[in-house]
């Protein structure tokens, strides 16, 4: 292909992926582009966690990004910007996804593929800007603990909503976060930029991955992005809901080890 020349878009079709046994992933021998998770909102390190350690088995990585404290979006995503390494894979969930959208598009040359758990790149509704808002006064009137809560019944898919471990993990996330910080970043999202006019340019390799039971961004809105993107794959994640990476591991693991052997059998850039 002639230098500058545009590829052609390469449209894949969805997959279902059920949540069944542990599959072994070989390892892929050659150096990879770094893995850097951006978090959803209420979430660090620990909603990384179980992937990080099912990754790990494969001989792979993966850096965790902190997300600033800031209440603007595009502030958001230039401060992660200015940290990027020359070449990275993005894993953004939710929150994390939506400004790893944001960074393709403003750093293309330094994102070299997405993965996209639990995405939109829709703007909030007028609805959900003002639930937004009235989660943040929630939050200053009855403390973290309480607003985790009910995020859990949330984010939760019915079958892992009672989880104990689960609801334990989500409620220290939300305390590490604060009020202060939270407050931030609703606000941030709340007024965030609609995306979708901007997926087309996105030329680097993207997967989608969704649960069925997702309720924040249903499998609807990770097609649509799948679909905007040049070279998208969407993947359902049966029985999972908005948090994926803490309630199925495994398939998680197993599709972005998938997706990291295919991009580093692609030719370089």
């Amino acid at each position: 292909m002639p230098r500058g020349a545009a590829r052609a878009p390469q449209r894949l079709p969805d997959i279902a992926a059920p949540a069944g046994p542990r599959l072994r992933i070989s390892a892929v021998t050659r150096p990879m582009v770094p893995v850097i998770c951006l978090p959803g909102l209420l979430c660090d390190g620990r909603s990384c966690d179980p992937l990080r350690a099912e990754l790990g088995e494969t001989g792979r990585a993966m850096r965790v990004a902190a997300i600033p404290a800031v209440d603007s979006f595009e502030a958001m995503a230039a401060r992660i910007g200015e940290a990027l390494p020359p070449r990275a894979v993005l894993v953004g969930m939710s929150m994390g996804s939506y400004l790893a959208l944001a960074l393709a598009c403003r750093h293309p040359a330094q994102v070299a593929g997405l993965v996209l758990i639990g995405t939109t790149a829709a703007a909030d509704s007028p609805r959900a800007a003002l639930l937004r808002r009235l989660s943040v006064a929630r939050a200053a009137r009855e403390g973290m603990a309480a607003l985790a809560d009910a995020v859990a019944d949330a984010v939760l898919s019915p079958g892992r909503r009672a989880d104990p471990a689960l609801r334990a993990r989500i409620r220290a996330m939300a305390e590490a976060t604060g009020p202060a910080v939270f407050a931030a970043h609703q606000k941030a999202l709340a007024a965030r930029p609609d995306q979708t006019g901007e997926l087309a340019r996105i030329r680097c390799p993207v997967l989608v991955l969704t649960g069925s039971e997702d309720r924040v961004t249903p499998p609807e809105a990770g097609r649509a992005v799948a679909r905007g993107v040049a070279r998208g794959r969407f993947v359902l994640l049966q029985g999972a809901g908005h948090l994926p990476a803490l309630e199925a591991p495994v398939p998680v693991a197993r599709q972005l080890a998938a997706f990291l052997d295919r991009l580093a059998a692609e030719p370089a850039p």
